[in-house]
């Protein structure tokens, strides 16, 4: 199994984390994001990573991948146990990438982004109301995590920040916080700068 990564990128973050949860072997290529490939290039119809190869079997974005690879490998903890708690997460999931993580980097040029979303609050409360009703370790844990913690090490005051905290109690802490999580995390400092250089 190979998996094409890049060290600064939460999605590809997830699904390095979710191997290791998984105590599977694979491969790790470092993807040069100025450069890619054209063995990358040649495998990924969007060019962005991450992307899994498994044995020619070729997959692309974050959370197909991590749902196939907890079906794989017979993860029984990646969603909950009832089928409208599970739909729920795979929702929250979504709308997590669609909406909240979006609304973040806009704000960061621009602070009156929250604001002017005139449902955030809406989102915000159902993607909250669904992680206080799950673990930290599941596949809504491993998909938020790394964009928490960027958020968290980039404007850790904001407004926005502050609310999602609040709204979901511990669990972004708790999901952050895994050793699968903390152990793939890259060099903050320089994460940092990349994430101000693009959006700040």
């Amino acid at each position: 199994m190979r998996l094409f990564s890049a060290a600064g990128c939460p999605y590809a973050q997830r699904t390095r984390a979710l191997l290791t949860a998984l105590n599977q072997p694979f491969e790790l290529i470092e993807v040069d994001l100025a450069n890619k490939s054209p063995e990358f290039l040649a495998k990924s119809p969007t060019g962005a990573v991450p992307l899994l190869d498994d044995d020619g079997f070729v997959l692309f974005e974050s959370a197909v991948m991590n749902e196939y690879l907890a079906e794989k490998f017979a993860w029984k903890d990646a969603f909950d146990a009832d089928v409208q708690r599970r739909a729920r997460e795979r929702l929250a999931m979504k709308r997590f990438d669609d909406v909240l993580v979006p609304l973040f980097f806009r704000g960061l040029k621009d602070p009156s982004a929250t604001e002017s979303n005139a449902t955030w609050k809406k989102e915000l409360a159902f993607f909250a109301d669904t992680a206080r009703q799950s673990k930290p370790k599941s596949l809504l844990g491993f998909h938020v995590a790394t964009h928490w913690l960027r958020m968290k090490w980039v404007k850790p005051g904001s407004e926005f920040v502050q609310a999602l905290q609040t709204a979901c109690g511990g669990f972004l802490d708790a999901a952050a916080a895994q050793h699968e999580i903390e152990s793939t995390n890259p060099d903050r400092e320089a994460t940092v700068k990349l994430i101000l250089a693009k959006f700040g």
